[in-house]
C-alpha cells in the first residue's frame, strides 16, 4: 500500500517526498479548478510540466495525449492532484510504461474529492468512445497518497454528494463480494462507520471534521475494493455514465438499493448499516440520497426506463458482475428495475 500522509496542509510535505525519491522535475496532472484555486507554490523548487484534465471521464484520446507529453520530459515524478479521473490519467501513463517494460516513476496521488479512493487502488478506468476499459497493474498503486482535507473544502454540495455515495457503494460492494477477505471486510466496515457519521454533514453543513472524515472513508473504501473490486451496482452504472453523462456516484447509487433485494445480504451487513432487513436498507439508502438532493428514480434523471432497459442490461460489465455474490440474472434485474427505479 502507498505511504500515507494526512491532515490539514499535508500537501506541503510532497516536496520533501519527491526530493527523497531523487527527482528534480514533476509531471503534474490536475484539473482547472485546482490550478485556479491553489497554484503550485508547494512545487516551486521543481521543474514542473502541467497537464490540465478536462471533462468528467477519462477519454482514451486525452489519456494518450498526457502520455505523449510525459514522454517529452526525462526523469519526472508524476503527481496527480484531483478526483478519480485525474488520478486515472496518471495511472494510464504508468500502465503504458509498464506495458513497454520502461522505468516506473515515483507516483504521488492527492485526492481532492472524497469518492473513488483511487489513491489506494491498483486499477483505473478509461473510456474509448462509450466503451469502458478497465486497467489493472501492481504499478498503478501510488507510492505516496496525501489526504489533505483543505483541498476538499471548496467542493460544491452536488460533487460532495455523488462522490460520497460512491464511497458507500464501494464499501458495501466490497463487503458482500465473492472475493471478500478479513482484511477487505475490516476496511469496508471502517469506511461505512465513518460514512454514517459524516456524509450528510459534509453535503449539507460541511466543516473540517466532516471533510476529513469523508476523505478517510473514501480511502478505506479504496483499500477494500483494491482487494475485492466492485460488484453489480457498478456493473450497471457505466451505461448511465457513458450514454447519459450521469455522474458516476449518482449512477452507482441509483442501482445500489435494489441489490439488497437481489443479493440477500448478510445479517452483519444489515446490522452495520443499522437496519433490520432489505426493505429497511433500501429505504435508508434512498433517504440519504434524498437528503443529499440526489435522484432515486430514473425519471428524475430524465431517463425513460422502458426505453433503455434492454440496452442497459445488454451492456452490463460482466467483469464487475462476476464479483457479485449472485450471478447475473437478466430477468430478475429487469423486474427489480421496473418495480423500484
Amino acid at each position: 500500500m502507498p505511504r500515507l500522509i494526512k491532515g490539514e496542509g499535508s500537501i506541503k510535505e510532497i516536496a520533501f517526498e519527491i526530493k527523497k525519491a531523487g527527482y528534480s522535475a514533476v509531471f503534474l496532472i490536475c484539473g482547472k479548478h485546482f490550478q485556479k484555486e491553489n497554484g503550485f507554490s508547494f512545487l516551486q523548487e521543481f521543474k514542473v510540466t502541467n497537464f490540465i484534465k478536462s471533462g468528467a471521464n477519462v477519454e482514451e484520446a486525452e489519456a494518450e495525449k498526457a502520455f505523449n507529453e510525459f514522454c517529452l520530459g526525462s526523469k519526472q515524478a508524476i503527481v496527480a492532484i484531483g478526483g478519480g479521473s485525474v488520478i486515472d490519467i496518471a495511472k494510464y501513463i504508468i500502465y503504458k510504461l509498464a506495458a513497454s517494460s520502461l522505468s516506473i516513476p515515483f507516483f504521488a496521488a492527492v485526492p481532492t474529492t472524497a469518492g473513488s479512493g483511487s489513491e489506494a487502488t491498483h486499477f483505473a478506468v478509461i473510456y474509448k468512445g462509450k466503451k469502458k476499459i478497465s486497467l489493472a497493474h501492481d504499478s498503478l498503486l501510488p507510492q505516496l497518497a496525501i489526504l489533505d482535507p483543505r483541498l476538499t473544502y471548496s467542493l460544491p454540495s452536488y460533487q460532495t454528494a455523488v462522490s460520497g455515495m460512491d464511497v458507500l457503494a464501494q464499501a458495501i460492494e466490497s463487503y458482500w463480494n465473492v472475493n471478500v477477505t478479513n482484511e477487505s471486510r475490516k476496511y469496508a466496515t471502517e469506511s461505512i462507520l465513518i460514512w454514517k457519521d459524516f456524509f450528510i454533514k459534509a453535503v449539507t453543513t460541511p466543516h473540517p471534521a466532516a471533510r476529513e472524515g469523508m476523505l478517510q472513508a473514501a480511502h478505506f473504501a479504496g483499500k477494500a475494493i483494491n482487494i475485492t473490486r466492485t460488484t453489480g451496482p457498478h456493473a450497471l452504472s457505466y451505461y448511465l455514465t457513458s450514454n447519459f453523462n450521469i455522474a458516476h456516484g449518482q449512477a452507482v447509487a441509483l442501482f445500489l438499493p435494489i441489490f439488497f433485494y437481489y443479493n440477500k445480504p448478510s445479517t452483519d451487513l444489515l446490522q452495520l448499516l443499522g437496519v433490520k432487513n432489505a426493505n429497511e436498507a433500501v429505504s435508508w439508502i434512498q433517504q440519504k440520497m434524498k437528503e443529499a438532493s440526489l435522484a432515486i428514480m430514473l425519471t428524475e434523471l430524465g431517463i425513460e426506463k422502458e426505453k433503455v432497459l434492454d440496452e442497459l442490461l445488454n451492456e452490463v460489465n460482466e467483469e464487475r458482475f462476476a464479483n457479485n455474490p449472485e450471478k447475473f440474472d437478466r430477468k430478475k434485474l429487469k423486474q427489480l428495475i421496473k418495480e423500484y427505479l
